[in-house]
């Protein structure tokens, strides 16, 4: 790729951060298992539990609640999944909001074959999840409940730390998938609130393939598998040392420049947005909620998502049609459809996602191409929908 493309879509992945190459590269020089006993082995141990334990002091919990795994998605299924089997005794409910990263949807959907009635909470018109309504759904008696902190399509904020206080109260599990959030919202466990906690690597600046979840001491969560006593026997197999340490080192840099990144992400976003003002009309979906910092999804009338996306690839400007993890799938735009869209408005929309790398020159030059492309593809669709009459 050229190094004149302009990325926008650090919602799916963010660039490698310098100091988690550094850490993945110096990593992969030791050889050893961390469970063996010899040297090497310790060696890589050491690197194991010191990637953990940084994790665990920038987050604000003990080092034995963090959880390493191979993607967030990976953490996220052990959290749902884990806990609600072992509450299986105390409760069957399973209560999840209608705005949840696919792989969430699709755990509680699995669960269903287990005997588990699954609860969806709709969103709110503007796409955030109402505090009292979820609490409602979850009444006194959910094996399990799960509130995303930012969604994935829209970037808007949920209400997660009133609700998780709520539900500690009552004994009830709260999982919040947080994987938007480091290095743009407050992320430690004391801010966040809940039980059970989903982190990614590549969402902050970290390698690919490593994720950890965040397990509250003496909240049960039953592994999804068996085979090794590695991760407080609930991720069997060998480690991912190297994972681990790029992990450790690109959140530790996310959130203690939370403040300075998010306030930055911001000023590009509006300076973007300042390029579309002679494209109107369009609209930020989500308006008036909260939204992660230089997060937002456009609804472009006119436009198909989908036609934008592609001719801004081509012109060097990498933007998304939604959520990565939902590309393929046969009902786009599922958080959108949960907020009462058709499938033919959520066609029209697109997202964009700043982050490291970015700067003004880059949100003055993809504000200019994508107004072109939105007067373009408009004519084009007039065009068709009125044709001229054959001679």
């Amino acid at each position: 790729m050229g190094h004149d493309r302009i990325f926008l879509d650090h919602a799916a992945s963010t660039p490698l951060a310098g100091c988690a190459r550094d850490a993945v590269v110096a990593a992969l020089e030791t050889p050893g298992n961390p469970s063996s006993a010899h040297a090497e082995g310790r060696l890589a141990k050491g690197l194991l539990e010191d990637a953990r334990g940084r994790v665990a002091d920038v987050l604000g919990c003990r080092p034995r609640e963090i959880v390493f795994t191979g993607s967030g998605t990976a953490a996220a299924q052990l959290g749902l999944r884990g806990a609600a089997r072992a509450r299986r005794a105390a409760s069957s409910r399973i209560v999840i909001s209608g705005v949840e990263h696919p792989c969430v949807h699709e755990a509680a959907d699995d669960l269903v074959h287990e005997g588990f009635e699954v609860v969806r909470v709709a969103p709110a018109t503007d796409g955030h999840v109402d505090a009292d309504s979820f609490l409602d759904a979850v009444g006194d008696d959910a094996a399990i409940a799960a509130l995303v902190l930012a969604n994935h399509e829209t970037g808007v904020v949920n209400p997660v730390s009133t609700v998780a206080a709520a539900l500690r109260a009552q004994g009830i599990p709260l999982l919040c998938d947080a994987c938007l959030g480091p290095g743009r919202l407050p992320v430690g466990i004391a801010d966040v609130g809940a039980d059970l906690v989903v982190f990614s690597g590549h969402k902050a600046g970290g390698p690919r393939g490593i994720g950890a979840l965040y397990v509250r001491r003496r909240t049960r969560v039953l592994p999804l598998s068996n085979g090794g006593l590695q991760e407080e026997r609930l991720v069997p197999g060998t480690e991912n040392v190297a994972g681990a340490a790029g992990f450790a080192a690109s959140l530790e840099f996310a959130i203690r420049h939370t403040a300075e990144r998010a306030k930055r992400y911001e000023a590009l976003l509006a300076l973007l947005f300042a390029g579309l003002g002679d494209v109107q009309p369009w609209s930020r979906v989500g308006e008036g909620a909260r939204t992660v910092p230089g997060m937002a999804t456009l609804e472009l009338p006119g436009v198909e998502g989908e036609a934008a996306m592609i001719n801004l690839d081509l012109e060097g400007v990498a933007v998304s049609t939604g959520s990565a993890c939902a590309l393929g799938a046969s009902t786009p735009g599922p958080s959108l459809q949960a907020m009462g869209w058709s499938p033919e408005r959520v066609a029209r929309t697109l997202r964009i996602s700043i982050g490291e790398g970015n700067d003004e020159t880059q949100m003055t030059r993809a504000g200019d191409v994508l107004s072109d492309i939105v007067r373009r593809l408009r004519s084009l669709a007039r065009r068709e929908s009125n044709p001229r009459p054959s001679p």
